[in-house]
């Protein structure tokens, strides 16, 4: 792979890039938006599937707590015997206070829904896998799409300069030949005409040219600013080298979106298996905890005080089993239910879709190879057309407008041509696409 930078001290910010198409295949791959959100997606989902494994582990806690209570004193009375008067008292504060450390374990020893959340977070990772493959072949095709695109820009941008150049010498010609008086000042003002009418058409053309090119930049993910020299492709126009049946076949067996389909009608099944075992099966799990506290007057002696006073142990197991929440779970297997067999109804469809693209992909290849050749008779008929006018105009038997007309065939059935022959290549990139060819790296 061999990329070549080109600059001008005098535009620093444009950066050129001359690239062949699996150049701006690789760089698309690596920085285009839709292939990056696409491994975020797949990361998140592979944290979904830890998270879910970790649900078998058990959970692990420990604590310290410190407390000290102060009473403030509190005002008494009492009879003096001596005297037999109440005399009124304050008394003294109070403190009191306490230390303790706990530390518990739990853990699920039978959870039915811990087992199906990990098969359906397995299942999302694959459908995320699946979704960053088909966002790889999405750009892939888009890349391909506008390389031909830029490429047909610029050969139609040929064509057209080609058009311009002759005009221009049928104009100076003309300009003679009315200088010398052999022709009228009609043919210099429509050869004036078609030359200006050429020249428009051009800057139309030079103008697709750099959309093209801002187009392909884009796609790849690249920065504005960035232009694009393409290396020129082989144009040439092969037979396929297989069938509708093949094709579909692959397809089916290969499309990432059709498999990540499948991946989201498998987690819908095993969302709603986990909702029926909260109903049916129950909730098994244990804890066991250990305590120790002091009181304040007493001091702590050493860590056999732990085991030796003042402690305390627990083992509990619990065994849980809805009876009955409101019909919720039973609401939630209903919901599920329809979902399931939704997702089902898309995958049908989707294959169905499938179809549908092999179809469309290989009748507009069909039609784009029939009509190249059908472009290339009329580009030899054009080309013979426009040598006898010109012939019978020197000789002065054909008029000036003959020729122009003459003219404007040839070039009209050499632009058609080139657009034809890389639309066919656009189409076979559709194909790769609607067979679901890996994306290359």
């Amino acid at each position: 792979m061999a990329w070549v930078y080109c600059g001008s001290a005098l535009a620093s910010e444009i950066q050129t890039l001359r690239l062949d198409m699996d150049d701006c295949v690789a760089i698309a791959l690596d920085g285009s938006a839709q292939v990056v959100q696409g491994r975020f997606n797949v990361e998140s989902a592979a944290i979904g599937v830890a998270t879910a494994r970790n649900a078998f582990l058990p959970s692990i806690s420990s604590s310290y707590r410190m407390s000290r209570n102060v009473s403030g004193p509190r005002e008494g009375s009492f009879v003096d015997p001596a005297t037999g008067e109440i005399i009124s008292t304050l008394g003294e504060s109070t403190t009191s206070g306490s230390q303790s450390v706990g530390a518990s374990f739990g853990m699920d020893l039978y959870n039915p829904s811990n087992w199906t959340a990990l098969a359906s977070s397995k299942l999302a990772r694959q459908a995320a896998e699946m979704n960053l493959s088909a966002s790889e072949q999405q750009v892939v095709f888009e890349v391909k799409q506008g390389y031909f695109g830029l490429l047909q820009a610029l050969e139609l941008l040929a064509v057209q300069a080609e058009q311009v150049r002759v005009s221009d010498e049928d104009l100076r010609r003309a300009e003679t030949l009315f200088e010398i008086r052999s022709v009228p000042l009609s043919d210099v003002l429509t050869a004036r005409a078609t030359l200006a009418s050429a020249r428009a058409t051009m800057i139309d053309r030079e103008n697709s040219v750099e959309v093209a090119r801002a187009n392909l930049a884009f796609a790849m993910g690249l920065r504005d600013g960035t232009r694009i020299e393409p290396v020129r492709e082989n144009s040439a126009v092969a037979p396929l080298a297989l069938t509708y049946e093949q094709a579909l076949e692959r397809a089916l067996q290969n499309r990432p979106d059709l498999r990540s389909q499948k991946y989201s009608m498998l987690q819908a099944r095993e969302d709603l298996k986990g909702t029926r075992y909260e109903l049916l099966h129950p909730t098994v799990s244990m804890s066991t905890g250990y305590n120790w506290q002091l009181s304040r007057g007493e001091q702590f002696q050493g860590p056999e005080d732990l085991f030796l006073k003042n402690y305390g142990y627990s083992l509990s197991m619990t065994v849980s089993l809805p009876v009955f929440n409101r019909f919720s779970t039973q609401n939630s297997i209903k919901s599920q239910q329809l979902g399931y067999r939704q997702s089902m109804e898309d995958l049908e469809q989707a294959k169905r879709q499938v179809a549908l693209d092999i179809r469309q992909a290989f009748l507009n290849i069909e039609l784009y190879s029939r009509s190249i050749e059908a472009q290339r008779i009329a580009v030899s008929a054009a080309e013979e057309s426009y040598k006898l006018a010109q012939e019978r105009y020197d000789l002065g038997t054909g008029t000036q407008l003959e020729r122009l007309q003459a003219q404007s065939a040839l070039f009209a059935a050499r632009s058609d041509l080139v657009q034809a022959q890389f639309n066919y290549h656009i189409q076979l990139a559709q194909l790769d696409q609607a067979m679901g060819a890996p994306a290359a790296r």
